[in-house]
């Protein structure tokens, strides 16, 4: 995808080439010269266009409707920062996602973990649950808004409740699906974290199933990018039917969730 701008570089500047008199170095320079400027504003014409973009979005304005058109930009811009990193994505076992709004979990190792998840599986209208810093992110604040991800503060009871509940509409209200991060924070140097079950509320309320994931190698990405190929690859562990949410306790559905997710990355299971 990285390639989409000097491809546009390339077409232009051969046209360029063509269409007016030899470019005075001759023709080969000056059609590597024309590519290259080509490419420049092919990318210029690309950013502002996310500028202009995100300046109409309000971020105080309550959003209860789901954007295709912000999803869409949202994963053409992450294909081409995935493309720039060298980052190969494969997913496996995506005939077992439902069709109906459900909430996904996925272990979380890196910042790449939602980036991925968005490419693959964007299609399925995903917002996702994530920290308040993220809203004060340029441009990105705004695409997330309108595809209707939720900041959640665990810090804050109250608010965290609210956004729990908030997302839970979402998926009851058919808006969106939802996707969080059950270990509240990155794992790193660690397989994997202890979850809050009170993640699986979103599920218990909404009586949506559960679509266990996980994903591998998005800790890798930052030392081989870009000279050094990135294979990850996001998995779907299963599925929890909603009859088995609404029969279940949070606790329950989390240590059946943790492990699911403990088999597909062969890690120890430990209660």
């Amino acid at each position: 995808m990285v390639f989409i701008f000097p491809l546009i570089g390339i077409i232009l500047g051969a046209l360029d080439m063509f269409i007016n008199p030899p470019y005075s170095a001759g023709f080969f320079p000056g059609f590597v010269i024309y590519s290259i400027e080509y490419t420049l504003i092919a990318a210029i014409i690309y950013v502002t266009f996310l500028v202009i973009v995100a300046a109409v979005v309000d971020l105080n304005k309550p959003n209860e409707k789901f954007s295709d058109f912000y999803n869409n930009v949202a994963i053409f811009t992450l294909k081409i920062a995935l493309s720039a990193c060298n980052v190969k994505t494969v997913i496996e076992g995506e005939e077992k996602i439902p069709k109906e709004p459900f909430l996904l979990i996925q272990n979380h190792k890196a910042m790449f973990d939602p980036i991925v998840t968005l490419t693959l599986l964007g299609k399925y209208r995903l917002g996702f649950i994530t920290k308040p810093e993220n809203f004060n992110l340029p441009i990105i604040n705004k695409l997330m808004h309108r595809v209707c991800c939720i900041a959640i503060d665990r810090e804050n009871p109250r608010n965290a409740v609210k956004s729990i509940n908030g997302a839970a509409e979402n998926i009851k209200n058919g808006v969106c699906s939802m996707v969080i991060y059950p270990e509240g924070t990155r794992a790193r140097d660690r397989e994997m974290l202890d979850f809050h079950a009170g993640s699986f509320k979103i599920a218990t309320k909404s009586g949506a199933p559960i679509v266990v994931t996980t994903i591998d190698n998005t800790n890798l990405v930052h030392r081989n990018a870009p000279f050094k190929k990135t294979v990850i690859t996001l998995r779907v562990c299963g599925v929890i039917p909603a009859e088995e949410v609404l029969a279940s306790s949070t606790a329950e559905l989390s240590a059946k969730s943790r492990k699911m997710m403990c088999e597909s990355l062969s890690v120890p299971y430990e209660e």
